[in-house]
């Protein structure tokens, strides 16, 4: 493998596009896949190049990104990266959220492979990545991070290292929890100012200077003001983690009761909604909830 062999990605979904508008923007060269033509499509129209297979991609790459929606869905695909790594063995940075039990397996399956992989979930939505303000938390070997560390400061310029591998997962479940909590909250928040009568810029306003205050004012108060669900992250991605998370505290010997009645509440706003409009669609599931959400009025 050359030194200027392209950086690969695979998953070209809100979050596989704007990691990889990053790295046509420095200047990386960029070899992506998606089962999706119409992503493939949007990639080679942004300077990226298209491969034709998982396979094709690992053979032509000297690191892979992983941006596919779930842990099963970066299992079923690394087989196709171990069948194309060839002798060079590129490396792998796994974006994706998975439960910690399925990213220590994927682990266990690519060091048996001689594939060094790290652990790389992003806080953050597509447009933070963007922007830069998105945080990566970072888990495995010191060594292979310290290596990828030029390729990862242009994925996310902010990130953490957070120990071995599955700490990064459970990390980011961790932290969904409060996000989402978070995001509920201001939801029903701007639906009771919205019922009482008040104007909903201005209780925002008020609100981001309160106590109350969370960054998740700046990043969805608007949204869900005027209803603009373009995503900037899925409604049904949201949902996913929320499950991961009941999942793993379960395992744990936990309930988790705001985080419970947050999953029924995605639920209700994509039986609204939709899957693919914006996590802030939430709010609908408030506004007008439907008959077999089980969320009174």
């Amino acid at each position: 493998m050359t030194a200027d062999a392209p950086v690969g990605i695979v998953g070209l979904g809100l979050m596989g596009i704007a990691l990889s508008a990053r790295l046509i923007d420095a200047g990386m060269p960029l070899v992506g896949f998606d089962i999706d033509p119409v992503r493939c499509g949007m990639l080679r129209s942004s300077g990226g190049m298209v491969a034709n297979s998982v396979h094709e991609l690992a053979v032509r790459s000297r690191t892979i990104i992983v941006a596919v929606y779930s842990g099963e869905q970066v299992e079923a695909l690394f087989g196709e990266i171990e069948d194309g790594a060839g002798a060079a063995r590129p490396a792998v940075i796994c974006t994706t959220t998975c439960a910690p039990g399925e990213i220590i397996g994927i682990s266990a399956r690519a060091s048996r492979a001689g594939i060094p992989l790290v652990e790389a979930p992003i806080s953050g939505t597509s447009t933070e990545v963007l922007d830069g303000t998105a945080t990566a938390l970072l888990a495995g070997d010191a060594g292979i991070i310290d290596q990828l560390q030029g390729l990862l400061d242009i994925l996310c310029p902010r990130s953490l290292r957070v120990g071995a591998i599955g700490d990064a997962s459970r990390a980011k479940l961790a932290i969904n929890l409060i996000l989402q909590s978070n995001r509920a909250a201001l939801a029903e928040g701007i639906a009771l100012a919205e019922r009482l009568g008040l104007d909903g810029h201005a209780f925002l306003a008020a609100a981001r200077q309160s106590a109350a205050y969370s960054a998740v004012m700046d990043s969805k108060g608007e949204k869900m003001l005027t209803r603009d669900y373009r995503p900037q992250s899925h409604i049904a991605q949201t949902l996913k983690d929320a499950e991961l998370i009941i999942e793993e505290a379960r395992r744990c010997g936990m309930h988790l009761p705001l985080t419970t009645t947050q999953a029924e509440l995605l639920r209700a706003a994509i039986a609204l909604e939709g899957p693919d409009r914006d996590s802030a669609a939430v709010i609908e599931a408030i506004r007008r909830p439907s008959a077999s959400s089980g969320v009174l009025r």
